[in-house]
């Protein structure tokens, strides 16, 4: 999640417990972001409903809970399609925290507008979008955190080199942590420690002074190429 966020949309950071009637339409007078029961069943792998969950990339439906990505679970707009046209609200969305059910196999419902919800999304994107550019700057990009000891040590040593590179705090930065893991991914590598490091292509894990030094050598323009870590 992006920071700065709307203080409206901190119900994704609370975990609580709520109660009441369920309601096809509920009364409007209610502040946006409050616990609900929402007038379908979201448990288990929520089959028969639809999901909308969202990244980087925007919006996306899936119809199940195992479809969602592990990570974009904390804010999953919830419907059903059982519910008749005229019994629904148009102006609110359920929107559900699917990482953990309660003590029943029930998932924690928020109630919101609708305009908050597709706004909170869009500017979600919007924040990954603007990070893009950045890390576009250079074709060498380091995936760390603010406590990692390695990651510093990375970017000090290709300071020292006069090599350009882009830190991405995967815990801070929009989608810099889903953007790591397709990286690691597309090259076999683990995620379970970091830094995880691209290196003009080339994605390893870890800080290597003698690696990093092998990829200077043969990414430079001026070097010959051919040899290989």
């Amino acid at each position: 999640m992006s920071r700065g966020l709307p203080s409206l949309l901190v119900f994704a950071l609370c975990v609580a417990c709520g109660s009441g009637a369920p309601s096809p339409t509920p009364d409007r007078t209610e502040e946006p972001g409050e616990v609900v029961t929402p007038p379908f069943a979201v448990r288990g792998s929520a089959e028969g409903l639809v999901l909308t969950w969202y990244d980087e990339e925007g919006a996306h439906v899936a119809s199940s809970r195992a479809e969602i990505p592990v990570e974009r679970r904390a804010e999953v707009r919830v419907d059903s399609l059982e519910i008749a046209p005229d019994d629904r609200d148009p102006d609110h969305v359920f929107v559900a925290d699917m990482r953990t059910p309660d003590e029943h196999g029930n998932y924690t419902v928020h109630r919101l507008t609708r305009d908050a919800f597709e706004e909170h999304v869009s500017a979600f994107v919007a924040a990954a979008h603007a990070e893009a550019p950045h890390a576009g700057q250079s074709d060498v990009i380091i995936y760390g955190a603010e406590w990692c000891g390695a990651c510093h040590e990375a970017e000090a040593y290709l300071r020292s080199r006069g090599i350009e590179f882009v830190a991405r705090d995967i815990e801070h930065d929009p989608g810099a942590r889903e953007e790591m893991q397709r990286a690691a991914a597309s090259a076999g590598i683990p995620t379970t420690s970091i830094p995880i490091i691209d290196f003009r292509g080339t994605i390893m894990r870890g800080f290597d002074r003698e690696a990093i030094d092998r990829l200077i050598r043969t990414t430079s323009p001026d070097q010959a190429t051919g040899v290989t870590i």
